[in-house]
């Protein structure tokens, strides 16, 4: 039994590929109270096949006796995916992909030729000692010996939130997107119990506190009906419930001559929600989207839409995706709170002016961009997504993230077994893994993804350079400070410079994870000299707009 190592941030190609794992070595990760960091063990047969194959964990412990608990490493199997077709966008391989992370399945075996990666999650508590703790992973298997790994967890003094440090508008609404050639037997699917847009509805609330754990609310940008505000109380109850759209109120605005119309189609239903919201004390975490990515000829009548809802809705941000790459500065849109241009399209430079303007400029990707810009395709770098939420989201300061979608699924039934799966990996149209992150399990139980680890695993690099941000700016304020207290400063100052060796522009940066660990531990460690107190910069309650 060969056993190797890979980051978090790679994809290892299970059969008929190239992958790159390095032999095995002692594990090494930092990261802070209330944050998930992973590893992958990938295991080869040195021969013949393997059987029952699994990997475990037990205590780690530190110098001082304090123990991080078996219980807070998940040590889950990796599943994977077949493509079949090439998608609108350059791949480097069709077949096999990695991508499910099967946290139900027991030991696996491994057929020979093939590698299985294990991906193993260490969650810190809250309330976890501070310190270095030592330990060991365990590689079992039927037929061979078992490996020990040596584990190192450096677990930081500081906290991550229990809610999203950047502002989120994602859809979460599962639907399906059946091309012409299989729209008839997916609708002969779509009456079973067992077809994933029926069985994940039994398990609603189990969803809810999922995507919760990867920062994400429970919401949808195109929901013309209430929010669920059972979920989302349940959500503010735990004090995890980030934004939540009221309703979309139209593609375009009013057309001229028929505002009445409009308003009485658009505006009772949101009345409703906004009342719901208001009584229930939520209206902080609501906001109003509408007029999806509207051209150039429609801008009076989202000016006007804009108008009309920020008297009907006062305190409630109105945003929208509409084309104005000026964010209103040059434009007839002058009501509109916020603004979300597609990555590309977002200028650093603009979005600074229309912010002193008192503007919000957010940012989106969908089935676009494609490379060299980063996005979540399944074929796509697992990197990108850490990347993207995390260095990228520091250098160029979007205020918040917006996706139209993470559960487009075609799937006939859910994944029951593995790690080679039946998910249909096709998504929107014939992408792979756009609009579509998660996946679903047996009895309708959620299963993350990869993609989708990388994605919260950018959310805390991010809220680690807020904290030290905050840190930076408390220091600054301090009177007569110390030699040591102004090197530190300088040293804070630059390291919040996100380097040029890891994101350069939007289309030139690194996909190697040393230098992206390198960064995000540098910010960990200078809030650990630090010596501060528990920093929240975000305050005790969370705003759409901060």
């Amino acid at each position: 039994m060969l056993v190797g190592l890979a980051s978090s941030m790679e994809k290892i190609l299970p059969r008929d590929a190239a992958f790159h794992i390095v032999p095995a070595r002692p594990i090494e990760l930092r990261l802070a109270r209330n944050e998930k960091e992973s590893i992958q063990v990938a295991v080869l047969p040195a021969a013949d096949a393997l059987r029952r194959v699994s990997v475990s964990a037990g205590d780690l412990k530190s110098a001082e006796g304090a123990v991080f608990r078996r219980e807070h490493i998940h040590c889950d199997v990796v599943g994977y995916v077949e493509t079949k077709k090439r998608p609108p966008y350059d791949v480097p391989h069709v077949g096999w992909w990695p991508d499910p992370i099967l946290s139900f399945l027991g030991p696996v075996d491994v057929a020979a030729g093939d590698v299985q990666a294990f991906w193993i999650r260490f969650a810190a508590p809250k309330d976890q000692a501070p310190g270095v703790y030592r330990g060991t992973l365990t590689v079992a298997a039927e037929n061979a010996a078992p490996q020990s790994l040596a584990v190192t967890l450096h677990v930081y003094p500081f906290t991550l939130p229990d809610y999203t440090p950047l502002p989120l508008a994602i859809t979460f609404a599962p639907h399906d997107s059946p091309p012409p050639e299989t729209r008839q037997e997916q609708a002969a699917w779509s009456k079973t119990d067992e077809y994933p847009l029926n069985a994940w509805k039994k398990q609603k609330l189990r969803w809810a506190d999922m995507l919760a754990d990867y920062y994400i609310s429970y919401d949808s940008l195109y929901h013309r009906e209430m929010p669920d505000f059972e979920v989302l109380e349940h959500l503010h109850r735990q004090g995890r419930l980030g934004a939540f759209n009221l309703g979309y109120y139209s593609q375009v605005g009013p057309q001229p001559g028929d505002v009445e119309t409009w308003k009485a189609t658009h505006l009772p239903r949101l009345r409703k929600a906004y009342a719901k919201a208001k009584e229930l004390g939520l209206l902080d975490h609501a906001y109003i989207y509408g007029c999806d990515e509207a051209q150039p000829d429609l801008f009076g009548q989202v000016q006007q839409a804009a108008t009309i809802l920020k008297a009907e809705f006062p305190g409630v941000p109105v945003t929208t995706t509409t084309y104005d790459h000026s964010y209103g500065m040059e434009s007839v849109i002058r009501a509109m709170d916020g603004f979300c241009p597609l990555t590309p399209k977002f200028d650093p430079d603009k979005a600074a002016k229309a912010r002193a303007a008192g503007k919000a400029v957010w940012w989106y990707i969908c089935c676009g961009p494609h490379h060299p810009y980063a996005n979540m395709f399944l074929e796509y770098p697992a990197i990108e997504g850490r990347l993207l939420m995390g260095a990228m989201t520091v250098k160029q300061r979007p205020e918040a993230f917006l996706a139209y979608q993470i559960s487009i699924w075609n799937s006939r039934r859910p994944i029951t077994s593995g790690p080679f799966t039946d998910w249909e990996p096709r998504s929107w149209t014939t992408y792979h893994g756009d609009g579509s992150w998660t996946c679903v399990g047996p009895g309708g139980s959620p299963v993350p993804t990869i993609r989708l680890e990388n994605f919260r695993d950018g959310l805390e690099d991010y809220a680690y350079a807020v904290i030290l941000e905050a840190i930076v700016r408390q220091r600054e304020r301090a009177a007569s400070p110390s030699a040591e207290q102004q090197k530190w400063l300088a040293d804070a100052r630059a390291a919040l410079k996100v380097p040029e060796s890891l994101v350069r522009t939007m289309t030139e940066y690194s996909r190697e994870p040393a230098g992206l660990y390198a960064w995000r531990d540098r910010l960990g460690d200078l809030i650990e000299r630090s010596g501060s107190a528990q920093i929240d910069p975000w305050g005790k309650h969370f705003r759409v707009r901060r």
